[in-house]
C-alpha cells in the first residue's frame, strides 16, 4: 500500500475523519473506511461492539494526540507511533489522517488479532510480542506509546517490567499513556451498574470490595488474577486498578505528568501520562 494513501484526508475535522471511519460520511453510503472484526470476537475482547467502541477508540485517540503535543515531542510526519497490545487495529487507524503508515508500529501477544489488523488495516507495522519484555525494538524509537486497557489486566511484577522497557525504546521527551481500571471499578464490580459482557468475571475476582478500596487509597497496585482469553495465564492475566500514588512512587524510569480521568465521556479508564525526560 502507498504509505501516504490516506493522505487526501489530512485536510478533515476529527469528527469528519470519524464520519469516514464508521461509513457514516455521505461518499461512504454506510460502508466504514475499514472494516470490523466479527460481531462476536469484538465483544469477546472489549465487551462492546460497533459504533460505541470505535467513539471509545477515537476519544483515546484524541487524546493520546492531545497529549503527544502537550506534553512530548509533538507531531510531525517523522513521529514514531506504539500501539502497545493493538489487537484488531481498532485505534492504529485513525493515526493514518496525519502519519504515513510506516510510523505506525502495533503489538500484541496475539497472532490471530494481528492477522485481522493485517487485513483490515493495511499499512502499518504489526509485530508479535512476548507477554513480558523485552521489545523487538532498539532503544530511542518512538515518540509516543499507548496501551488502551492493557494496564487494566497486568499483574505489578508485569506492569513494572514494561515501564522500563517503555523508557528504554521512547526517545528522549517521548510520552506513554497507558489506561487503567478506575476505583470506581472495585466499588461497582458485580452490582447492577456493571451491564458490561464481562460483569460475572469482575464478581468473581473483587469479593472484598471495602479492603481494595483500603489498599487502593494506600497507593497499593490492586491485582486479581484471571485466566484471559487467547491461553494468557493467571500469572500474567487478571484485572489490575493502579492508583496514581503507585505509578508516582514505583514507575521513576518515567515521569508521571498527569493521571487523566475525564479524558472520555464513554469510557471510564483513567489513563497515566508519563513523559522521558
Amino acid at each position: 500500500m502507498n504509505q501516504d494513501a490516506f493522505s487526501d484526508y489530512s485536510a478533515l475535522s476529527d469528527e469528519e475523519w470519524f464520519s469516514k471511519i464508521t461509513g457514516e460520511a455521505d461518499d461512504r453510503q454506510g460502508r466504514p473506511l475499514f472494516d470490523l472484526p466479527p460481531e462476536n470476537l469484538q465483544t469477546s475482547t472489549v465487551g462492546r461492539s460497533g459504533k460505541p467502541i470505535l467513539r471509545d477508540a477515537f476519544m483515546f485517540w484524541q487524546f493520546v494526540r492531545r497529549m503527544l503535543i502537550q506534553q512530548g515531542n509533538g507531531l510531525s510526519r517523522n513521529t514514531q507511533v506504539m500501539d502497545f497490545g493493538c489487537a484488531w487495529g481498532r485505534i492504529i487507524r485513525y493515526w493514518l489522517r496525519d502519519l504515513p503508515a510506516k510510523n505506525l508500529h502495533g503489538f500484541d501477544i496475539e497472532d490471530r488479532f494481528l492477522s485481522i489488523a493485517k487485513q483490515h488495516v493495511r499499512g502499518p507495522n504489526y509485530t508479535l510480542s512476548q507477554a513480558r519484555p523485552p521489545l523487538p525494538a532498539p532503544d530511542s524509537s518512538f515518540d509516543v506509546i499507548y496501551a488502551f486497557s492493557v494496564f487494566s489486566h497486568l499483574p505489578r511484577d508485569v506492569a513494572d517490567a514494561w515501564i522500563e522497557e517503555f523508557a528504554r525504546v521512547l526517545k528522549p521527551g517521548g510520552i506513554a499513556c497507558l489506561t487503567t481500571r478506575p476505583r470506581a471499578h472495585i466499588e461497582f464490580a458485580g452490582s447492577d451498574v456493571d451491564k458490561t459482557a464481562h460483569a460475572g468475571n469482575y464478581a468473581q475476582v473483587i469479593t472484598d470490595k471495602n479492603d481494595a478500596l483500603r489498599r487502593y487509597d494506600d497507593g497499593e497496585f490492586i491485582f486479581y488474577p484471571a485466566h484471559g482469553g487467547g491461553g494468557l495465564a493467571a500469572e500474567t492475566y487478571g484485572e489490575a486498578i493502579i492508583p496514581a500514588s503507585y505509578a508516582r512512587t514505583n514507575w521513576s524510569a518515567l515521569e508521571l505528568v498527569t493521571f487523566a480521568e475525564n479524558y472520555s465521556a464513554t469510557y471510564l479508564q483513567p489513563c497515566f501520562v508519563l513523559r522521558k525526560n
